[in-house]
């Protein structure tokens, strides 16, 4: 393949791309590979995925390529190097960092009924307080929104995508708990919550929030000037 020219890579979309990925070769200069049990099945992963178990073929992919044997090797374990070098970076940090984004992980289920008729709405939450209807019920019949269709149920959703004001009234909330009509939108709603399913920082999350930290940090210095130094930590 001949060399491909900065202002291909520009126009084909990928400029950005393979400046974000040199700046991580950079950064992973001196990071060693990992122990040899991890990387043979890295390894093997990255054959499966490219159709080279065979010795025949992946011959004649790194002949294509340029490349020798041992290129696999860092192929395979680049994803593994990378978040080793986030975890170094900023895993002192990773309570903070997710207790800042969990809004972003906590999923809620909750019912709804949206009314423009603030004594409507008045009414219709005392029936469902008492005990004289159900929510379900007089959503399908009365509500204004698409949990007409659910009986009143919507989610489970992030609370960070919901609007401010009702995620911070259902963060307060206990399953069952049942609010007067408030004013939201132009709407009166009358919210109870279901289900609150917070996030804990497992392991997938832990590597999301490092992974994005990472990209972060790579944004910020691809907008820096080119003459600036990227340094290795490890």
């Amino acid at each position: 393949m001949g060399d491909v020219s900065g202002g291909e890579l520009a126009r084909w979309g990928l400029l950005e791309q393979v400046e974000r990925e040199r700046c991580i070769d950079e950064l992973l200069r001196d990071c060693p590979l990992p122990e040899p049990e991890r990387l043979l099945l890295l390894r093997q992963n990255l054959e499966r995925q490219l159709g080279l178990k065979e010795l025949e073929p992946r011959q004649a992919w790194l002949d294509r390529y340029g490349l020798v044997d041992s290129d696999l090797d860092l192929m395979a374990a680049r994803s593994w190097q990378w978040l080793k070098w986030c975890r170094e970076r900023w895993g002192a940090d990773l309570q903070t960092i997710f207790l800042k984004r969990k809004s972003e992980f906590d999923r809620v289920t909750y019912s709804m009924l949206r009314l423009l008729d603030g004594e409507l709405a008045s009414e219709l939450h005392l029936q469902i307080k008492e005990g004289e209807a159900s929510f379900s019920k007089l959503a399908s019949q009365f509500s204004g929104g698409p949990e007409k269709l659910s009986g009143g149920v919507l989610g489970p959703v992030p609370l960070s995508q919901l609007h401010p004001a009702l995620a911070k009234l259902l963060q307060v909330s206990r399953p069952g708990q049942i609010w007067p009509p408030k004013q939201l939108e132009g709407w009166w709603v009358v919210v109870r919550l279901e289900i609150l399913q917070a996030a804990t920082l497992d392991s997938p999350l832990q590597e999301r929030l490092l992974l994005d930290e990472g990209d972060l940090y790579l944004r910020e210095r691809l907008r820096q000037p080119p003459q600036s130094q990227v340094h290795s930590l490890c």
